[in-house]
């Protein structure tokens, strides 16, 4: 078994793994990353356009094997003459939780 370490945050801030998990290979490392973004999804994930959260997965030498992304996209309905239609995303309108 290999230990894998699953570095984790947001656009603005990074947790890194210093403790690491002994996995099967890289699928069980991905398995255990998908995992963790569902549990950092739980806890951080706010009602905040453009918002996104990753786990990266490292080896025992430091190198970068996969990362696992989460964002949160809002398109309000725009009703027009009875159709309804998704407004296109402002890119210059990101944020992030509480910043």
């Amino acid at each position: 078994m290999a230990r894998y370490f699953f570095d984790s945050g947001d656009r603005d801030d990074v947790m890194k793994d210093e403790i690491g998990v002994e996995c099967n290979g890289i699928e069980d490392a991905r398995r255990a990353g998908i995992e963790g973004l569902m549990d950092l999804t739980r806890e951080f994930l706010r009602d905040v356009d453009g918002q996104q959260l990753f786990v990266e997965i490292r080896d025992e030498s430091g190198d970068k094997l996969a990362k696992l992304t989460l964002s949160l996209q809002t398109q309000p309905v725009i009703k027009d003459l009875g159709r309804c239609h998704y407004a296109k995303p402002n890119p210059s309108k990101r944020n992030m939780a509480g910043r």
